[in-house]
């Protein structure tokens, strides 16, 4: 992941009430990149490109109680994680900062199997982005970057970083965007062509897609709510689902940060609590991570 460089830039305003806990976590994290919860003590956590394909599991003030590594895949570029509801944890290898991986794969497994183990083996999910057809794209096109994923209904959801560049001005009509997209691939090992979904995406297009504070990092979904973390704030929505119809509502709120720093991962804990982890930063210092209750 390309590192995030320090913006001078203070975001004011909150919406609602908001409390926080801090912990430093230990340095075999300063990359962390994502996290998920396994039970009501214990939390997930991986790092991204560039260090050992290890699982982390840690107590709820950030100490590390065990590891285990994931014997048959590396650590090319991990950004994620998510858990569906069977206890298959699924580390999202999907990083590609220069849109111009082939190799974007998923690894599945069993995450009671990883607790208990030193070291595993992952079944794969090979995929593709349905709508890329260069390696990489134009830069008008700059949008297969993923470092957040959610599964739901038997389906795993990619949320892509848009970075593409505004067309030039040449006198002709340009349908052109910034917002993240939300690609859908199956849960099940195998190759799949990721395609774009076009239902329960109306909360994308409002986070913003301004520049490099509102690319998504991370999302969780945990009981019809969605969690969506960037670099200036977490955004809560609650998908309402009734006869084959799809709404959207506000859910427990939203918080921009008063400074900005290099919040990496995300994981709706229970109702209200989330859990955000930042990587070290040469200036911000960390890593570390903070228990945030919307009230």
């Amino acid at each position: 992941m390309i590192r995030f460089l320090l913006c001078l830039i203070v975001f004011l305003g909150v919406n609602n009430t908001f409390s926080q806990d801090k912990f430093k976590l230990p340095k075999e994290l300063n990359e962390i990149s994502g996290l998920e919860k396994l039970n009501d003590s214990v939390l997930i956590a991986i790092n991204d490109s560039g260090n050992s394909p290890e699982i982390f599991f840690i107590n709820l003030q950030g100490t590390i109680l065990k590891k285990c590594r994931v014997k048959n895949a590396p650590n090319s570029d991990w950004e994620d994680l998510t858990m569906d509801d069977k206890g298959n944890l699924y580390i999202a290898d999907v990083g590609n900062n220069l849109n111009e991986r082939k190799d974007l794969c998923v690894l599945k497994l069993n995450v009671n199997s990883a607790f208990q183990s030193d070291s595993i083996n992952a079944e794969k999910i090979f995929f593709s982005y349905a709508s890329q057809r260069f390696f990489p794209p134009k830069a008008t096109s700059f949008k297969y970057n993923c470092e957040a994923i959610y599964w739901k209904d038997d389906s795993l959801h990619l949320i892509t970083k848009n970075e593409s560049k505004k067309p030039k001005d040449d006198g002709e009509s340009h349908s052109w965007n910034r917002f993240p997209e939300d690609y859908v691939i199956s849960d099940k090992p195998g190759i799949y062509t990721a395609n774009l979904n076009d239902t329960d995406i109306e909360y994308l297009h409002k986070v913003g897609s301004k520049g490099i504070s509102d690319l998504v990092t991370s999302i969780d979904y945990y009981e019809g709510v969605i969690a969506v973390l960037t670099y200036s704030e977490i955004r809560t929505f609650r998908i309402n689902e009734r006869a084959g119809l799809t709404t959207l509502s506000k859910a427990w709120g939203s918080k921009k940060f008063k400074k900005i720093a290099q919040r990496e991962a995300l994981v709706i804990f229970s109702d209200k609590i989330i859990y955000i982890a930042t990587e070290k930063h040469p200036l911000l210092g960390g890593p570390f991570l903070y228990k945030k209750t919307f009230e």
